[in-house]
């Protein structure tokens, strides 16, 4: 399919959603933490999780009503911290699911009024551009825009049938946007407003419909995809080069038996992916430079009593600077990863539910 020209896709309030800087307004006279954060999402609530002593504070409620299916919820944080965004459904007793993005005030660490999205649809996966404004929805099988300042909601783009989006990435050095759909990836130029040809990898996504199954490497050259593929559907890593389309090297973990790869995260030095698969419920890491051989898998510590409840991971991310990996598992905890080392920290519990997790280097002052 040839890239379709869409002059008002990504549009809000008449403007584009190329990056430019600036940042959110904030409350005069309010501390801001200026430490690694991750937030982790739950049903109805987002636990903020201090990521270099591994301390959980207390839960941000959402005002939501009634319960999202599992994998229908994701958050985005902003790039200057100040701000998360939780893409998710509500139910009125009375009423519809709508689909929304609610605003979640980091400073004062409070959820404002959710945000009602056009049409209906799987909510998997939620992206904050560079420019800290414009934040991108997936609602089914399109892309929403929303201006977060102004809470305008821009024209949708419709990414054809059956290519509901289950996971979407923000190139780093770019305005690229790649969407994971099943069996390929579709990229997107928000600044150009154009989507290109979906890039068949014949990967199917994971059971657990995480937002975090593609990834860009952090110089921009490469998309990482983890889905299941081959005769048998075993866990794959596809590597996807952002200037040609072309897909690399395949990376397949069938020796260590059936996978359903979640998720998938890239060190913060950019040598390692790192997959977590709900299925066997372990982490394998894969040296970059060496794809196709993956590493021994790390086996999450489901034995240890202390560490009850981390069956069958769901997200990965990648901590800002030295504060190592991050799984979200089945069972309200997020373990701490080393990954020199291989090890897990202690879990780290949060709120009921838990689904996926986005992080934040810290809040940039107030000039």
């Amino acid at each position: 399919m040839a890239a379709v020209a869409v002059p008002s896709l990504l549009l809000v309030a008449g403007c584009s959603i190329v990056p430019t800087p600036g940042s959110a307004p904030v409350m005069a006279g309010i501390p801001v933490p200026d430490q690694a954060m991750g937030y982790v999402v739950c049903p109805n609530a987002v636990t903020p999780v201090e990521l270099a002593t591994h301390t959980a504070e207390p839960p941000i409620a959402l005002p939501v009503q009634g319960t999202p299916a599992l994998g229908s919820f994701a958050v985005a944080t902003a790039p200057d911290g100040r701000s998360a965004y939780v893409l998710t459904q509500t139910t009125p007793p009375r009423g519809a699911t709508r689909d929304v993005v609610i605003p979640i005030d980091l400073v004062t660490q409070r959820a404002g009024r959710p945000i009602v999205l056009p049409g209906t649809g799987p909510t998997h996966a939620v992206v904050v551009m560079h420019n800290g404004v414009t934040v991108l929805a997936a609602v089914g099988t399109t892309i929403v825009p929303v201006d977060s300042a102004t809470r305008a909601v821009g024209t949708p783009l419709a990414l054809g049938p059956g290519r509901t989006v289950y996971g979407m990435a923000l190139s780093p050095t770019s305005s690229m946007l790649y969407a994971l759909v099943s069996d390929a990836v579709i990229p997107v130029d928000t600044s150009t407003a154009k989507a290109g040809a979906p890039i068949s990898t014949g990967l199917g996504v994971s059971s657990e419909s995480s937002p975090h199954g593609v990834v860009v490497s952090t110089d921009g050259s490469t998309v990482f995809v983890v889905g299941q593929g081959g005769s048998d559907f075993g866990g794959r890593l596809a590597p996807i080069a952002t200037a040609t389309g072309a897909v690399g090297t395949v990376t397949s973990f069938d020796q260590f038996g059936l996978a359903d790869p979640a998720a998938v995260a890239i060190t913060a030095d950019g040598s390692t992916a790192f997959v977590a698969d709900s299925a066997n419920n372990w982490v394998v890491p894969v040296a970059l430079s060496h794809l196709g051989t993956p590493s021994t898998p790390v086996r999450l510590p489901t034995g240890d009593p202390a560490a009850a409840g981390t069956d069958h991971p769901s997200d990965i991310v990648t901590g800002p600077a030295s504060t190592g990996e991050f799984v979200v598992t089945g069972l309200d905890t997020v373990l701490p990863l080393a990954p020199a080392t291989g090890k897990f920290g202690l879990p780290i519990r949060v709120c009921a539910g838990a689904s996926s997790m986005a992080v934040t280097a810290g809040t940039v002052q107030a000039p």
